[in-house]
């Protein structure tokens, strides 16, 4: 074959710079490398291969052709080329590669010879990493045939990469095993580099090889494999683009083409991902052509395909070095829409992958942070919980200045959503961002208090939802994120508060409350760790103790949402048995310990229940939460004294406010916890001295709170009760009540004050100048040594009830407002109302006294009912003040409400007394319905009313304030969520419908008139409303029913008025069952109706008549069926339109 007409094409890239026009130097080798008619032998061959290597290494392309002839020829023999001899052939492909080097531009060989050639080389080349004295050859050899681009000339053999591919193979094994010296690893890459980007091989197998190595080594590997494969794919990116296209699109679309779930095809889909994701961490160019896959990936119906695109793009886009969202906008923009994908399992890890994406990449966050706004109210609670879970992993309030505040709110609104999953993520979350904001916050960072300072308000707002998982989350967010673990009690001190003044006065108020659950949990757990402790010391503990312990931890853990948990680690941690934990527990919940004390062994309690009990700790950690006193504790008593201060005689500025805080902190302290003040008292003490009058009025408040915890304990030196005895006589009204109270409280109070009791007695005039005070005094005396009033209650009792209460109290404004609050009233009102106090606080002191006598009682019962009738109405007629008449009203109903729980006075709350009461909820004036409701819903919550006050709420049917109604109804839907009825039994609330209903056949606007019988049903309608449920509504009817075979007992002529309504309510729960398509079985179980309400019929014939006739009127039956089939019609029309219109989402 003549070389010149086959390799032309290659003349350019073969030819030497070196080539010179001299003389052409000669080949001196003479000797024959072939043996006739046997072949030289291996040692002498090698002597002459070595000889000729040496002379043909020198030679430069300016070479006589014609001297190469016989070598040219010879070497290629089959006794050299298939010599058994290693060396002979390492020294033979030298010397063949060199008569290559020295013939360019042309080739000597023909094709079939070349091929064979290659195949020798090839095989030369595998030896690198075997250990072999041939390895200076071997290396001789890789060097000239990549410094002469020798494998150019594959271009012109058939099936090139077969012969070739063996070596690129071992290469890379080679070269993985990192034995190599750096310049072969370097030659070796160079000439893969030349095989693939200048003689164009790269098929499926080389691909393949290329790629694999991506999956043998990570990110950052040393590896010489992994390096020579970078620098591989960085020079020819060109060229291995289209065909690492192919290879994915091969595996990606034979799955996502189809509906296969089969886990072999996913399993190989899953892997191409992983490769293309560490592909495109070091070499993203060469994913150039293979990203549209994803992008169609992410439309195709498989869900497993589609989410493993929108994970693997995710991680693409979330590279720090990456720019494929802006080189890709349509794919990101796809990726983008992947939020709203039908699966919620996708939604979930679009979410996650945003995570780093916002971290890197700056400038996506604005287009990120609208789409995650959508996702907080997604419909499905594990995306919403997603969501909020990631704005604490992207560390949204890193940069102050962009971070969004609308963002913020969102997650915070998601702390009130319905699931607790959601809730519980969101207020991690706020919880989160507030403390790593809060050094900010201390130092008055305007923006940041402006985005973030409301966190605090919003978690303790959430404890309006009246959900014991809610309140238990709340713990632990306040303890993890609000007031966290600070050993510094300076700086805990006045986090606490910064954080209180960020509070709006009804999250004030809930933030009190919730230290006052905390304080009552606290005395139960003392009460539990005494039970542990006798239970240790009783070896035999009787059934009877053992029960009473189980009733007591029932009762503990329902103040937990999971109640079976909480109680099953109460009873684990008592069978335990083990006095140190006992004793850490204790310890724990000492108010008197200091905080670093408390947390020390909380956590060493916590620590040693994880080590043996791990499956309690969680529940332990919420028990601890609420138990132990760390929010507020006794090492703050110091630092706030300090703070209250601090601000003092200053202009108004952040330093004051925070010092009225602290001062209003001390004081709900003492309220909560007085037994915290004990070191405290001798500061307390001097400040009351003190001639500084603000200072002496925090000093008298904390006193007096004190002294109520403590009553007939304090003992006082004379100085003292001679100065709070001056304050009662001449101080403010502020002043001689705390100071009344303080001295009321006080050990030996009787020989003390019997004397200036006496002289104070004397100015309850209607004109005295000391009235008011003499009041709140006397007011507080009684509650707390009422034998001192014993003397003074018959004079007392006329004064108020003759003189007081009888004066008229002129309007001062116009119009005559029906409320104001108590600081507006005139004095005479505020005399009026702290006169009933007085009366009020010595019936309760009394409840367990033999005094006084009973016309005493039923003398301050009657002014109590008699205050009920005054009008605001007669108020306005008389022109006497009506916002006082109000409070009067109110005062009196809440009084009555309050005294009869005590056993002394029960006797005073007769059936139709209670029924009057429910007049207050219908009373003209709002404040006067809104407080009443809420001093029986409080009441019922704490369980210090009876439940038979549930009645009275659903008076509030007609309640024209929707605030109210709303406030009513949820109240009594979460009282009956926690309520535990056994099977077959009833609740409280549901035997209330009885009571309900005597009380409206007792109501002066019944009628059987149709319009009054509608309004009555509005009663019913609210009760059902609340109450019903499928479980309970067989019950309801049943109880109805069976007032039909009953008289009244408290005016038989109003029997027939129970009937009417028993057969309205008995109409309105099958109405109910009609229209939620609830089964109305028979009640199988026995129900007996309150004895002071109804008294069964005797059997016969009047019962069967009772129970057999319809007491509605037939007008009201005619009506009531044809509202039903009017807005039955309706209803159906409007479905009609609904379906008419309803849009189908492709």
């Amino acid at each position: 074959m003549d070389i010149d007409e086959t390799m032309n094409t290659q003349s350019s890239e073969l030819i030497d710079s070196q080539m010179e026009t001299e003389e052409p130097s000669v080949l001196e080798f003479s000797q024959s490398l072939i043996g006739t008619p046997k072949a030289i032998k291996a040692g002498e061959l090698q002597t002459l291969l070595k000889a000729l290597h040496e002379q043909l290494k020198d030679l430069d392309q300016n070479v006589d052709k014609d001297s190469l002839k016989t070598v040219t020829q010879e070497l290629i023999h089959k006794q050299i080329m298939k010599s058994p001899n290693k060396t002979v052939k390492a020294l033979a492909a030298c010397c063949i590669a060199d008569i290559i080097r020295l013939h360019a531009p042309n080739c000597p060989y023909t094709l079939n010879e070349l091929k064979n050639i290659f195949k020798f080389f090839v095989d030369q080349l595998s030896y690198f990493g075997k250990n072999t004295p041939d390895f200076p050859y071997h290396f001789y050899l890789l060097e000239n045939l990549q410094s002469v681009k020798t494998f150019l000339l594959l271009s012109e053999i058939d099936n090139a990469e077969d012969v070739v591919f063996p070596m690129v193979a071992e290469f890379f094994d080679v070269t993985a095993k990192a034995t190599l010296p750096r310049n072969v690893e370097l030659c070796m890459t160079d000439v893969l580099i030349q095989i693939i980007e200048d003689v164009n091989i790269l098929g499926q197998e080389m691909t393949e090889l290329i790629l694999e190595q991506f999956d043998r080594f990570d990110k950052g590997s040393k590896n010489p494999a992994y390096l020579m494969t970078l620098d591989i794919c960085y020079a020819c990116a060109g060229s291995l683009q289209r065909r690492v296209c192919q290879y994915f699109s091969d595996i990606l679309l034979s799955v996502s083409s189809t509906s296969s779930d089969q886990s072999d095809d996913l399993d190989e889909v899953k892997k191409a991902h992983h490769l293309m994701r560490k592909v495109n961490t070091v070499t993203p160019d060469l994913l150039l052509n293979a990203m549209p896959l994803l992008q169609e990936e992410m439309k195709v119906d498989h869900m497993s395909i589609r989410q493993l695109a929108t994970e693997t793009l995710g991680e693409m886009f979330a590279e720090e070095s990456s720019n494929v969202a802006e080189k890709y906008p349509n794919i990101w923009k796809t990726w983008l829409g992947r939020r709203n994908d039908k699966a919620q399992s996708l939604r979930v890890k679009w979410l996650e992958a945003c995570v780093d994406i916002y971290k890197h990449h700056p400038e996506s966050v604005p287009e990120l942070i609208e789409c995650f706004k959508e996702k907080f109210t997604d419909p499905d609670d594990k995306v919403r919980a997603t969501a909020c879970k990631i704005m604490r992993d992207i560390g949204i309030e890193n940069d102050s200045a962009s971070m969004d505040k609308d963002l913020v709110e969102l997650v915070g609104a998601r702390a009130k959503d319905k699931k607790n999953v959601v809730r519980v993520e969101a207020m991690a979350t706020i919880g989160t961002i507030y403390n790593n904001c809060y050094q900010r916050i201390m130092a008055n960072d305007r923006v940041v208090i402006e985005k973030v300072g409301w966190i605090p308000d919003l978690v303790l707002s959430c404890l309006y939802l009246g959900d014991l998982s809610v309140q238990a989350n709340i713990e632990s967010i306040l303890q993890k994120y609000i007031f966290p673990e600070n050993d510094n009690d300076a700086e805990r001190t006045e986090r606490l508060v910064v954080v209180v003044d960020s509070l709006k006065e009804k999250q004030r108020i809930a933030f009190l409350a919730l230290l006052q659950k905390q304080k009552l949990f606290n005395e139960n757990m003392l009460t539990y760790v005494e039970m542990c402790e006798n239970h240790m010391d009783n070896n035999d503990v009787s059934e009877h103790d053992a029960t009473k312990a189980d009733e007591f931890m029932k009762y503990l853990a329902a103040r937990f949402a999971d109640k079976a948990r909480t109680f099953n680690a109460l009873r684990s941690f008592l069978s335990r048995e083990n006095d140190k934990d006992i004793k850490l527990l204790r310890n724990a919940i000492d108010l008197n310990r200091t905080y670093k004390q408390v947390y020390a062994a909380m956590n060493k309690l916590l620590a040693n229940l994880n080590d043996d009990q791990s499956a309690i700790v969680d529940i332990f950690q919420s028990i601890l939460y609420r138990a132990c006193p760390l929010i507020l504790n006794k090492s703050n008593i110091a630092h706030l004294l300090k703070m209250t201060k601090t601000g003092k005689g200053r202009r108004a500025n952040a330093t004051t406010q925070r010092s009225i805080v602290a001062q209003k902190i001390l004081s709900d302290m003492s309220t909560v916890y007085p037994s915290m003040y004990a070191n405290n008292l001798k500061d307390i003490i001097s400040e009351i001295m003190s001639d500084n009058d603000s200072t002496a009025d925090e000093g008298l408040q904390l006193l007096a709170e004190i002294s109520k915890a403590s009553v007939g304990e304090m003992k006082f030196q004379n100085n003292l009760v001679e100065r709070l005895t001056a304050y009662v006589s001449d101080g403010s009204v502020e002043q001689a009540t705390h100071a009344a109270t303080a001295l009321a409280a006080m050990d030996n109070a009787e020989l003390v004050l019997a004397e200036a009791v006496a002289d104070w007695s004397d100015d309850f005039y209607l004109n005295s100048p000391a009235l008011l005070n003499r009041l709140a005094s006397f007011a507080q005396i009684a509650l707390y040594t009422p034998s001192l009033i014993h003397p003074h209650i018959a004079s007392l009792i006329q004064f108020v009830e003759e003189d007081l209460l009888n004066a008229k109290t002129k309007e001062i404004n116009n119009p005559n407002d029906e409320w104001s609050s108590y600081e507006e009233l005139p004095e005479q009102s505020r005399q009026k109302l702290t006169a009933v106090r007085l009366l009020v606080n010595y019936l309760t002191a009394c409840k367990d006294l033999t005094e006084p006598e009973e016309f005493v009682v039923g003398k301050i019962f009657a002014i109590l009912w008699k205050l009920m009738d005054i009008t605001c109405e007669s108020a306005i007629t008389d022109k006497t003040n009506a916002a006082e008449a109000s409070h009067l009203r109110l005062g009196a109903t809440q009084s009555i409400v309050k005294l009869t729980e005590f056993t002394r006075y029960t006797s005073e709350l007769t059936v139709p007394k209670f029924e009057k009461l429910s007049v207050a909820l219908q009373d003209s004036c709002y404040y006067v319905r809104q407080e009443f409701a809420e001093t029986l819903m409080k009441g019922l919550q704490s369980g210090q009313i009876h439940s038979r006050y549930y009645t009275l709420l659903f008076i509030c049917a007609h309640e024209p304030e929707l605030s109210l109604l709303r406030q009513v109804k949820s109240f009594v839907q979460k009282r009956l969520s926690v309520m535990e009825v056994k099977q077959g039994e009833s609740s409280v609330v549901d035997s209330s419908l009885v009571r309900l209903i005597h009380l409206l056949a007792h109501h002066p606007d019944f009628t059987e008139a149709v319009d009054d019988l509608n309004d009555f049903g509005l009663y019913f309608r609210f009760f059902i409303s609340c109450v019903a449920t499928p479980d309970n509504v067989s019950y309801l009817y049943h109880i109805v029913q069976q007032i039909k075979i009953s008289k009244d007992m408290v005016d038989e002529s109003l029997s027939k008025n129970s009937y009417v309504l028993s057969d309205l309510a008995c109409l309105l729960i099958k109405t109910k069952c009609n229209d939620a398509s609830w089964p109305l079985n028979a009640f199988g179980g026995r129900v007996s109706l309150q004895s002071r309400l109804y008294h069964t019929l005797p059997a016969g014939v009047v019962q069967a008549e009772t129970i057999k006739k319809n007491y509605l009127p037939k007008e009201f039956l005619t009506k009531f069926e044809e509202e039903r089939k009017h807005k039955s019609g309706e209803k159906r029309s409007r479905s009609n339109v609904s379906v008419g219109n309803k849009k189908v989402k492709v």
